[in-house]
């Protein structure tokens, strides 16, 4: 019975002894477990949380983008306006402008036919005056009058006088010098303006054509 019990013994003693020993290193193994476990959770966690981030930036950018979409429309919208706005006051510019140009042509014309009237007005009161002699210088606007008394008048032709050569119509670049004239002119500003000339080629004068002329004016 003593070799039993001393095996008994030992036994127990190896129990004890040993337990302890299995114990702490199943405690480290549970601590060491449970640490990975945290910091597999804590890096999940990170993980997670810089997801998070970029979703909230993704939402930010979304914002930004929408707001700016926005800003463009209401640009768009307002430079649409504006550009309607300059196509109306462009149109009434031109209608304007059309109104009075026309209304300044309309000016220009009466201004023009108050002036013939008044230059046609101003003639008939210029003083007529009478010369006879023979032409001594012709241009295209002037002619030069030796009187029968010897004097040289100077006489401004314009597109009103009215000139007559042998008894019919003609101009002035018909008319050479040395033929016999009968005037009718006006002192107009400032200048003696012949208001008629008949003229002949030949040099005949005598009582008879001066009273002719003078009952033609």
């Amino acid at each position: 019975m003593r070799p039993f019990f001393f095996s008994l013994a030992a036994f127990a003693l190896a129990c004890a002894t040993s337990s302890p020993n299995q114990q702490t290193s199943g405690t480290r193994r549970a601590q060491d477990d449970a640490q990975h476990q945290y910091q597999d959770a804590a890096s999940a966690q990170k993980r997670a949380t810089e997801e998070q981030d970029k979703a909230e930036q993704a939402d930010r950018d979304v914002t930004n983008a929408q707001k700016a979409l926005a800003d463009a429309k209401l640009r768009r919208d307002g430079q649409h306006a504006k550009a309607a706005q300059a196509q109306r006051d462009a149109a009434q510019m031109a209608r304007d402008a059309q109104e009075r140009g026309a209304e300044m042509q309309r000016r220009a014309t009466q201004l023009q036919a108050e002036e013939a009237s008044r230059a046609m007005q101003d003639k008939q009161r210029v003083p007529t005056q009478m010369i006879h002699g023979a032409l001594t210088a012709v241009t295209p606007n002037t002619v030069t009058v030796r009187s029968d008394d010897g004097g040289d008048v100077r006489l401004q032709v314009s597109d009103s006088t009215i000139v007559n050569l042998d008894g019919r119509s003609a101009s002035v670049s018909a008319v050479r010098t040395g033929a016999d004239v009968r005037a009718s002119y006006g002192i107009l500003e400032g200048q003696a303006t012949a208001t008629r000339l008949d003229i002949t080629s030949s040099q005949p004068r005598d009582e008879g054509q001066d009273a002719s002329f003078s009952n033609t004016k």
